[in-house]
């Protein structure tokens, strides 16, 4: 078993600022010393949280876009540090004569592991010179394998495919979006956990329960005046990252013989609507990886690959798109 505890802030910063960066930084740090309680392992923000309402202090993303790293990263990366978590700051981050729509990945040690740059932006921002993302990062950590991308880029479900090969197990989402449902699909064929967030809602999505721990504007939910207009909401999983999911009808006799072998440690999860099953490792005796190489047990992605490949191959012509020659990454 692999526990992972996931805090995400819905985080709307107040109108008006006179420094806007200045402003949220000040809140985004307020809010690290807040995840202290929770103990997590990592925490995350919404999209550009570091200067979220620019527009409406008549900034472009030009002006407003820092470097990596900045005073701006190392104040965060303190906190992370004195946490003791995994931290994702979104930004718009400046790149010489060029800008990124960015999340910076900054580990338990207060170092950076890493960023991603959003692979698709949108038509405003291509306009407005933001450079599209290239390289799907995929960093290993104790609690499985983690990426992120970022908005629009739910709208592209070979993104989905792309990470599912890489083996990634929790997933990163800081958007201004609203949307979940195509997070819903990705977790239950490809196995891997969502946390979504942007400024009003967060939620974590698992592959065979669906989402959890989500929050909302309503009324009923709590929520944390920071006071100026500024606000808050929060929401805290603990999810199990230990966790894959196989086509049923292809692994039937592999599930039998997984029960057989391991018993109590392995639970199955059964989702007819996808026709796939999710195993979860509870235990220290075995792991996923370890199911996998023990029983020649195929990920439903490696499945629907294998397949694509064969067809693809068979004829010319064909309307699939064409197959990537990436080999899954799970350890």
């Amino acid at each position: 078993m692999r526990e992972t505890r996931v805090l995400s802030f819905a985080f709307d910063p107040p109108t008006e600022a006179t420094d806007r960066v200045e402003t949220n930084l000040r809140y985004l740090l307020e809010l690290l010393d807040e995840a202290e309680a929770y103990d997590p392992d990592f925490v995350c923000f919404p999209e550009f949280a570091l200067q979220l309402r620019y527009a409406g202090d008549g900034e472009s993303r030009a002006s407003i876009a820092r470097p990596v790293p900045s005073p701006e990263t190392e104040a965060v990366a303190e906190k992370a540090a004195a946490l003791d978590s995994h931290v994702w700051l979104p930004m718009l981050e400046r790149d010489g004569e060029t800008c990124a729509n960015s999340v910076v990945l900054i580990g338990p040690d207060g170092e950076i592991r890493g960023k991603t740059r959003k692979f698709v932006p949108t038509l405003g921002e291509l306009d407005d010179g933001v450079r599209p993302g290239t390289a799907i990062g995929v960093w290993d950590t104790p609690f499985g394998r983690v990426g992120a991308l970022v908005c629009w880029d739910e709208r592209y479900p070979e993104l989905g495919v792309q990470f599912a090969r890489r083996g990634v197990d929790l997933l990163f989402h800081p958007t201004t979006s609203r949307a979940t449902r195509r997070f819903e699909t990705w977790a239950a064929y490809y196995g891997y956990h969502v946390v979504v967030c942007d400024k009003h809602r967060a939620t974590t999505i698992t592959p065979a329960s669906g989402k959890v721990a989500a929050t909302s504007p309503n009324a009923g939910n709590p929520s944390m005046d920071l006071g100026d207009g500024a606000t808050a909401r929060v929401s805290f999983a603990s999810v199990n990252t230990d966790c894959g999911s196989y086509g049923s009808f292809q692994n039937r006799t592999r599930m039998d013989a997984i029960r057989e072998r391991h018993g109590g440690s392995v639970v199955f999860h059964e989702l007819p609507d996808v026709a796939t099953i999710v195993v979860e490792c509870i235990d220290d005796s075995v792991t996923v990886a370890d199911l996998e190489r023990e029983f020649d047990l195929e990920p439903m992605f490696a499945l629907e690959d294998r397949t694509r490949t064969r067809a693809y191959e068979a004829v010319e012509g064909s309307p699939l798109l064409p197959p990537h020659d990436c080999e899954y990454g799970r350890k």
